[in-house]
């Protein structure tokens, strides 16, 4: 079998972790708690993101290979606990892409003013942009990491210079004109209470996923076990210092139960332009935001296509899906297949319903699908370091202090259970609260049904 190109250096994978954590329509959604996000932040980073760091950097070294975190479920739990969470992994991103490609379709209307906001909630435009956009992205990494990376590494990039523009306008803006919300210390006191906004902080966790998918192309890194640590930790403080920035700014622009969920950070660039007086700020803004939202589209798209190649691989799923590439190196059977089931996904999201309610019925869905894999590399995160697999963990405290895993291990399934149950409550821009627990509840039923199905199947593809 042809075997996946080592493509990814140090740098690729910070750039690579920060496109694929940083997502700008979770950072809309923290804001609907106000100045109190800011403590929610610190919370969902201290119970998920650190020990998320720990379970990736440890597991990727005790258990490496092809496929990341499914490698890490089947070798302790076995070849059906292993295939669950990837199926529910992979399906968590699919359910999820439709959203990311509202995020890119309405956000690049503010590159050209007033005259073009009227599309936001046009069937055609999102559609077809959208499409555009998602089979672009999958023949370029078709043709290889080496030209699809860039994607990701301009998103990246682009990340950057979006946030530091943010942080000097909010600032000014601040300075000059005062803050649209009320800033005291009240204010940054979460409402438990308030179930209208707390399903958001199930997207605040959710939006510090995303280390475990670099784990997934451990095989394409130069030198993994060398680079892995260092990027990681790196990623992870460029991301909560980034998120900081980012609500800051959203609070200090957009008066309180304004902030879009979707659209909401070139909203922002939107209304300061009209704040400040400074007329480049909206069109460079919403550019910033569309080359950044698509960079982390095509982090995941790549890194996702990657776990049904590995199950083709072991014959759960058709071994077509395994095929590589013979001149470019890449999953390709496995790129297209994602992209045609995005695309029909796609098509059934915009159509007979508001986007708005659309997407947030396909986020909560995707959120409810990603967490059944983290409780399984949680739970493997402790049974790999009982049973010490692969030897010392590159962690030296963890070889020490044994106890320490369990600790970081139940915090991060606390919270996790926690944004389950949220998962699963409409927010208040659901209209019909009925329809959405019947079609959240049964669509993720029926999805892990048919994984259900085709692991029975499994011999069929033998």
């Amino acid at each position: 079998m042809t075997k996946l190109k080592k493509a990814l250096g140090l740098r690729d994978l910070v750039l690579l972790n920060v496109a694929t954590i940083i997502g700008l329509s979770s950072l809309t959604q923290a804001a609907q708690f106000g100045w109190s996000s800011l403590v929610l932040w610190i919370i969902a980073a201290v119970f998920f993101l650190i020990p998320s760091s720990f379970m990736v950097i440890d597991l990727n070294s005790r258990v490496p290979g092809i496929g990341g975190f499914y490698l890490w479920v089947k070798s302790a739990f076995g070849e059906w606990h292993g295939f669950l969470a990837a199926w529910c992994y992979w399906l968590s991103a699919i359910v999820w892409f439709p959203t990311v490609l509202f995020t890119i379709s309405l956000s690049a209307l503010y590159m050209f003013g007033d005259q073009w906001l009227h599309l936001k909630d046009n069937f055609w435009f999102a559609s077809i942009l959208s499409m555009a956009l998602l089979w672009f992205t999958v023949i370029l990494n078709v043709f290889g990491l080496k030209f699809g990376k860039w994607i990701q590494n301009i998103g990246a990039i682009s990340l950057w210079v979006l946030f530091a523009l943010l942080a000097i306008a909010s600032f000014y803006q601040l300075l000059t004109n005062g803050s649209s919300q009320e800033i005291s210390m009240e204010r940054f006191i979460p409402d438990f209470g308030d179930f209208g906004v707390l399903p958001f902080f199930a997207a605040i966790t959710f939006s510090f996923g995303g280390l475990e998918l670099s784990s997934v192309m451990s095989t394409e890194m130069k030198d993994s076990k060398r680079i892995m640590t260092k990027a990681i930790f790196i990623s992870a403080l460029i991301v909560l210092a980034l998120y900081t920035i980012g609500t800051f700014s959203l609070l200090i622009a957009i008066p309180e139960g304004q902030v879009g969920i979707i659209d909401g950070i070139a909203q922002n660039f939107y209304i300061l332009t009209e704040q400040l007086d400074w007329p480049f700020l909206g069109p460079v803004g919403a550019l910033l935001v569309t080359l950044g939202t698509l960079g982390l589209f095509a982090a995941w798209m790549n890194g996702n296509a990657r776990l049904p190649f590995a199950i083709g691989i072991d014959n759960y799923l058709p071994p077509v899906l395994g095929k590589v590439h013979p001149k470019f190196g890449t999953p390709y059977i496995s790129l297209i297949v994602q992209g045609v089931l995005v695309s029909i996904l796609l098509l059934i999201a915009v159509s007979g319903t508001k986007i708005q309610e659309a997407y947030s019925l396909l986020y909560d869905m995707s959120v409810l699908l990603y967490f059944i894999p983290f409780i399984y590399m949680f739970s493997c995160f402790i049974w790999h370091s009982l049973k010490n697999t692969g030897g010392s963990s590159p962690l030296s405290f963890f070889e020490k202090k044994k106890m320490m895993v369990w600790v970081f291990g139940l915090m991060a399934l606390s919270v996790i259970l926690l944004s389950l149950v949220l998962a699963v409550m409409p927010s208040n821009v659901i209209g019909d609260k009925t329809s959405f627990y019947l079609k959240i509840s049964c669509v993720t039923a029926v999805l892990i049904g048919i994984g259900l199905i085709l692991f029975k199947l499994k011999k069929m593809y033998k």
